[in-house]
Parts: structure tokens; C-alpha cells; sequence
């Protein structure tokens, strides 16, 4: 019907016109769909790269900004607890790091013994203080009001203390390159093991007259430079002659005496992961050589 009325009332050139505008309002829709894809395109575009940005900048976010998100309440109830059993000031105290942790006893997880822990899930932070070689590990409730330290975790340097002359080991002869000797324990046994340079290991029962448990194994040449080598990075000599007494009040723990060419070191078995972590190194590297001799 439209069609037919269409063609009655309009005149050629009124029929152009109309045509015209038609295809007119087409292609006004036709752009404005063109514009509304690439505005939405750029858009999406511009989402992208901002939201990239966001997580480049995330990425490269100092540590040390992660702080902010430690409760003040946390971060000064432990930095005061720390500085109490340190007897340093607080300003020379860092926090090295902290994650958030929920406990699984009232007793944050490090009840003492014989103490009634209610079974309850407490959440709160762990939090790791630190000066120089020393770390100091605690535990806490949500705002800090409730705290303890972990002290298996923790480490803390040991003070050492000179040997007197009177009590230094012989010194070693021209041919060997390490020893040491070990006593105490519940047996009160002392044994002294030598490493020689052709790569021998010999061990014998200070005190056992018939010898019977002399013992001699063998590492190769190259690995006796090599552990040579490892004591020249540990600074082994700058432990000379010094000791690291165990906890006043220990019992039946072993002492261990080490010496190389160039002085003596004394350590106890209790005490090994709170020596400095040089002269554990140096320490391991000597225990290492034993395990893997033949």
C-alpha cells in the first residue's frame, strides 16, 4: 500500500530526493556503527595497556613497600619485643619479612611444656626481625597483642671467646692438611680425625691403647684442594683460636676442635646453627669431605 501511494504522489524528482535521503540516514548509521567500533577498539585498547601497566608497576614494587600492609600494631609490638631480648635500639632493628598465618591453638602454635593450649584457630602474622647475622622469629595474634618467639627458628650469632694458649691443640705437622677432635657426649669419648695431603683420612680413640679403632679412609687429591679451596672462602682463618661456648646450663653435648695450618676453631654440636654462617659453611664443607670418603 505504502509502495503504491508512494508511487502516486511523488514526482520523479521528488523520487530522487527521497532516494537520496534514504541512502543519506544509511550511511549516517553506517558511520556511527564504524565510530561506536573503533571508540569501543580504543577503549578496550587503552583498558589493556593501562591494566598492564598497573601489573608492570606491581611487579616492580620495592619490597620494602609491602610493610605498609603489616599492621602498625603488629610491626611495633614485635619490633619492642625484639629490642628487649636484643638489647638493641629499635632503630636498628628491620623487619625482613612477615606473612599472614592462622594458628592452630591459642598457643600460637609454640606452647611450652606442660602449657593447655585452647584448640581454637587464631589468626595472626608471622614475622621475621633481623640485625646484622641475627633473625628473630615471631609469632602473633591479628593486632599483636599476643606474641611469641619462635626461638628453633631464630638464629643468633653465638659471642665467642678466645682459647687460651694453655688450651690450643699441638700444631699441625707439614703433612696434614686438617684434624679434629671431638669430645664429650654421654660416652665422654674423644676422637681425632686427620686429614692428610695424599687424601688419607685416619680416625683414632684418644686414650685407646691397643689402637683397635683406628679407622683409615680415603678421599682423592682433587677434593682435598678443593676443600682447601672452601676454607679460603669461608675465611676459615679468621676464626683462629677463637671458641663458641655451648648455652650455659647444656650437658652431655659434643665439642669439636678444628684446626688447619692456619689456627684453631672450637664449636659444640648444640650450638652449629648459630655459628656464623661463614664458618658453618666451612664446617659443613669439612663434614661433607667425611661422608664422602671410602
Amino acid at each position: 500500500m505504502m509502495k503504491i501511494m508512494l508511487k502516486d504522489y511523488l514526482n520523479p524528482n521528488q523520487g530522487r530526493i527521497f532516494t537520496v535521503l534514504i541512502l543519506t540516514g544509511i550511511l549516517s548509521v553506517a558511520s556511527g556503527l564504524t565510530f561506536i567500533k573503533g571508540a569501543t577498539s580504543a577503549t578496550a585498547k587503552l583498558s589493556l595497556e593501562t591494566s598492564n601497566e598497573v601489573l608492570k608497576a606491581s611487579a616492580n614494587t620495592p619490597s620494602n613497600n609491602l610493610q605498609n600492609k603489616l599492621p602498625a600494631s603488629v610491626k611495633n609490638a614485635v619490633l619492642q619485643a625484639a629490642s628487649k631480648r636484643l638489647q638493641q635500639p629499635i632503630s636498628q632493628l628491620r623487619i625482613i619479612e612477615f606473612q599472614q598465618q592462622t594458628w592452630r591453638d591459642g598457643c600460637l602454635e609454640l606452647a611450652n611444656a606442660d602449657e593447655f593450649c585452647t584448640q581454637a584457630l587464631v589468626p595472626g602474622w608471622r614475622v621475621v626481625v633481623g640485625i646484622g647475622e641475627q633473625t628473630l622469629v615471631y609469632h602473633t595474634n591479628q593486632t599483636g597483642s599476643a606474641l611469641r618467639l619462635n626461638e628453633k627458628a631464630s638464629s643468633t650469632p653465638l659471642a665467642p671467646v678466645q682459647i687460651p694458649v694453655s688450651e690450643l691443640p699441638p700444631p699441625l705437622a707439614g703433612h696434614v692438611v686438617f684434624r679434629q677432635i671431638s669430645s664429650g657426649g654421654f660416652a665422654g669419648i674423644t676422637y681425632e680425625t686427620v686429614l692428610l695431603k695424599d687424601g688419607q683420612l685416619i680416625r683414632v680413640r684418644i686414650g685407646d691403647a691397643n689402637d683397635s679403632e683406628r679407622s683409615v679412609r680415603r678421599v682423592s687429591v682433587q677434593q682435598v684442594q678443593q676443600f682447601l679451596r672452601s676454607l679460603e672462602r669461608s675465611k676459615f682463618s679468621k676464626f683462629k683460636n677463637l671458641s663458641y661456648p655451648a648455652p650455659s646450663g647444656a650437658a652431655d653435648f659434643i665439642t669439636y676442635t678444628l684446626t688447619s695450618q692456619e689456627g684453631t676453631v672450637q664449636y659444640n654440636d648444640i650450638s652449629r646453627n648459630n655459628l656464623p654462617k661463614n664458618l658453618q659453611a666451612a664446617v659443613k664443607a669439612w663434614n661433607d669431605l667425611i661422608a664422602s670418603a671410602k
